[in-house]
């Protein structure tokens, strides 16, 4: 054989060594990262899980788990692959939780009620595949009940610093003797920034986050026809780094397509359409710093060996200490109401509130409230509200009191004229409301002055 061909022949045999002993090699880190994982689930989330069993294989490895919730206690078995031969990573980790881990749901499923599947990537990352098997069941304990789940899948992973979060069902029914529930389209997503960093005093934190929670149509009605209630709702929130080392906060929940249905005992029935409601809260300008050490402080409050009147006592003297700072700048918080679209007329609002910087305040009144920080945040108070309602609406209320409570039915248009004759309130493009802004230099009530 040549040189040439001797030489190939040595790498390829190198090749098949390393090939070899490479899967036993990373089992060892694969079983120091479980180890590791494990023992964080403990000692910083407070999660009642410890390590039972860890077989270690060539190609293969078997863990279990044991986890306690609450009185509950169970094992769970995990199955390993070792990279990289059979999977492109670290290691592939199957994990099935037991069919009957709980007897209230031992009956309900044929196969595990929850499989993960985990991939842990060569870069320290990994990501976790979880499903959730549909059923479909009459309720033993319950005669007439039945349930059908439509299963659930989703995935959770983390790169590096940044997390990823993904959980989407096709919904829940449960019928019974009395009547029906109904859950369709569930859906949950988030991302943002671990906060791997909190810690340390000199990194710069990434504040940035997503979350978003959903369900389809949420429906609850009575066999009888004495009520039945129906909507999607949607909630959504997301941090993000501001200007001048500040913090924002944005939320919101949305409802679509509310029906409200009722025969009450009395009275006459109640039929209420309403296609989108709203509200929005925007909190700007908040003092990342401070914001910070309050993140720390009220994560460092030990619950378990707390009552929770002791940690909400705790946690309201971090937040009394800390509040002045986190507000020592120009925050601003705002609340509003998009047009709510009755069928009957339309609503709308936003009331904003925030503070002026320090340096607006007259020395004399600053002086005064130097010793006393929340007096000296409700002298930097500004307030902004406008808020109106079609009259339409108010006039389809008015008819909708006058069979239950006709006094107040008569009385409502009556005392809102009065009001607008006194200046409290307004009148435009035919909706009834107020404008108010109050500040430093002065207060204005629809268009007006007060002294």
């Amino acid at each position: 054989m040549s040189k040439k061909g001797v030489g190939i022949a040595v790498v390829v045999i190198l090749l098949i060594l390393i090939a070899g002993v490479a899967p036993y090699v990373i089992g060892g880190k694969v079983e120091t990262r479980f180890r590791e994982g494990i023992a964080q689930a403990n000692s910083e989330y407070g999660y009642p899980i410890e390590l039972t069993d860890y077989q270690r294989g060539w190609l293969h490895s078997h863990a279990v788990t044991r986890v306690q919730i609450e009185d509950q206690t169970f094992d769970i078995d995990h199955e390993i692959t070792h990279g990289p031969l059979f999977v492109f990573g670290w290691a592939s980790i199957h994990s099935e939780l037991p069919q009957d881990f709980t007897p209230e749901v031992a009956g309900f499923f044929d196969q595990s009620p929850l499989v993960a599947d985990t991939r842990l990537g060569f870069g320290g990352g990994y990501r976790i595949d979880i499903e959730s098997p549909a059923f479909d069941k009459d309720v033993p304990e319950h005669p007439g009940a039945h349930v059908a789940w439509q299963g659930l899948d989703g995935h959770y992973s983390r790169d590096g610093n940044q997390i990823e979060l993904q959980l989407q069902g096709g919904g829940l029914k449960l019928d019974g003797p009395e009547g029906r529930v109904v859950v369709d389209d569930i859906r949950l997503s988030g991302d943002g920034s671990a906060m791997d960093d909190l810690d340390n005093p000199d990194a710069e934190l990434d504040w940035d986050s997503r979350f978003e929670a959903s369900l389809g149509r949420y429906q609850i009605s009575d066999k009888e026809g004495v009520f039945d209630i129906a909507y999607g709702m949607r909630l959504h929130a997301d941090t993000a780094n501001g200007d001048n080392d500040t913090v924002e906060l944005h939320a919101g929940y949305d409802i679509t397509d509310l029906q409200i249905n009722a025969q009450p005992d009395q009275g006459d029935p109640i039929d209420i359409a309403l296609d989108k409601a709203a509200i929005k809260l925007d909190l700007t300008g908040l003092k990342a710093d401070p914001v910070e050490k309050a993140v720390l402080a009220l994560r460092d409050i030990d619950t378990s060996r707390q009552s929770p009147e002791q940690a909400q006592a705790l946690a309201a003297r971090v937040l009394m200490e800390l509040a002045p700072k986190i507000l020592s700048g120009t925050p601003k918080l705002t609340v509003t109401v998009p047009p709510l679209e009755t069928g009957h007329g339309q609503a709308r609002g936003e009331i904003a509130a925030g503070l002026i910087d320090s340096d607006e305040i007259p020395p004399r009144v600053a002086e005064a409230t130097r010793d006393m920080p929340m007096l000296a945040m409700a002298q930097r108070l500004t307030l902004d509200a406008n808020v109106f309602v079609e009259q339409q609406l108010i006039d389809w209320v008015a008819d909708n009191l006058a069979s239950e409570r006709p006094a107040m039915a008569r009385d409502l248009n009556s005392q809102i004229k009065m009001l607008v004759q006194q200046g409290f309130l307004m009148r435009e493009d035919g909706a009834v409301g107020l404008k108010l802004h109050s500040g430093k230099d002065a207060v204005v009530l629809n268009g007006h002055e007060i002294p």
